[in-house]
């Protein structure tokens, strides 16, 4: 399979709902609702602002985690360090630098701190929809693209996807996210990467339909593993339970973010704002207004 979602070992579910019950990292990321927790192929990534702080798998019958080492780097140094005969001395520095021990939820809060810095606004935008959605079921969505004809990356990568509740039943939706500055707005390449969408999930739809059937139940799980701090939208319950999902290439749309109201309403020479730009652009596609979002903020961005 060329895309595949779900944790679909018993063991490892059992184990990840033992764990739940127990102090620790597992309990505290489930606490967290700010955190988002990407179903991969029998692994899990805890994303913090387009992170990946945690990763959870399934080796020799125990749920294994492990993180980036630059997460460790302590956030609350302060510090100078001074350069003598061409090496730092660190000192008592040295001790404090790293994060050495899970210490409960500060510890987390800590490495969401750090992975901060490695982030940017397109990425904390993507984080703020995700968490303020929870129709949301998948972030960081990467598609094989080898036998999609006149596809140009080798793995497409689409910022959300929410399943959405319509007359003919739940749409499995994808969506890109850009800030209002991003140049491939203009330049055409968000003409080029929604094609690359559409092409990749046609080719892949039966797979996407049965890992997304594994995600929904997997988020349901785990909202119930946490004590009343996470929960799931009534459609992805409802997949959870059996419910069909539409999947179709023509459910790809466009997310746009972070502008005021003068960058909103300012014109080119023919009269144009951005947003008419983009509607032009992406109409040839079969894009329609609906699935073209502009919003000057990720707050209240309901998708």
């Amino acid at each position: 399979m060329s895309f595949r979602r779900g944790i679909r070992q018993d063991d490892f579910r059992k184990a990840l709902e033992a764990l739940a019950r127990q102090d620790g990292w597992w309990r505290d990321v489930l606490a967290d609702s700010s955190l988002i927790i990407g179903v991969r192929n029998e692994y899990l990534n805890v994303y913090w602002q387009g992170q990946s702080i945690f990763k959870v798998s399934f080796k020799g019958g125990k749920v294994t985690t492990t993180t980036h080492e630059k997460y460790l780097l302590n956030p609350e140094l302060k510090d100078q360090i001074s350069l003598v005969d061409g090496k730092f001395a660190f000192g008592e520095a040295e001790q404090r630098m790293l994060t050495r021990e899970y210490e409960g939820a500060k510890t987390l809060e800590k490495l969401k701190r750090a992975a901060s810095l490695y982030s940017g606004r397109e990425k904390e935008g993507v984080h703020e929809i995700a968490t303020s959605n929870r129709s949301v079921v998948d972030v960081e969505i990467a598609i094989n693209a080898s036998g999609a004809p006149g596809v140009g990356r080798s793995l497409p990568r689409i910022d959300l996807a929410n399943f959405e509740t319509t007359a003919s039943g739940i749409d499995l939706v994808f969506w890109e996210a850009k800030t209002f500055s991003n140049p491939e707005l203009e330049n055409g390449k968000i003409f080029r990467q929604i094609k690359d969408y559409r092409a990749v999930i046609d080719l892949h739809k039966t797979e996407i339909d049965d890992s997304y059937r594994w995600v929904a139940k997997n988020l349901t799980e785990m909202a119930e593993w946490s004590n009343g701090h996470r929960s799931v939208a009534e459609a992805v319950g409802a997949v959870a339970k059996g419910e069909k999902i539409n999947v179709s290439n023509a459910n790809v749309g466009l997310l746009v973010y972070d502008f005021t109201a003068d960058q909103r309403d300012r014109k080119d020479k023919d009269g144009k704002t951005l947003n008419d730009r983009v509607i032009e652009s992406l109409a040839d596609l079969g894009v329609g207004p609906k699935r073209i979002r502009f919003k000057g903020t990720t707050k209240d961005l309901y998708i």
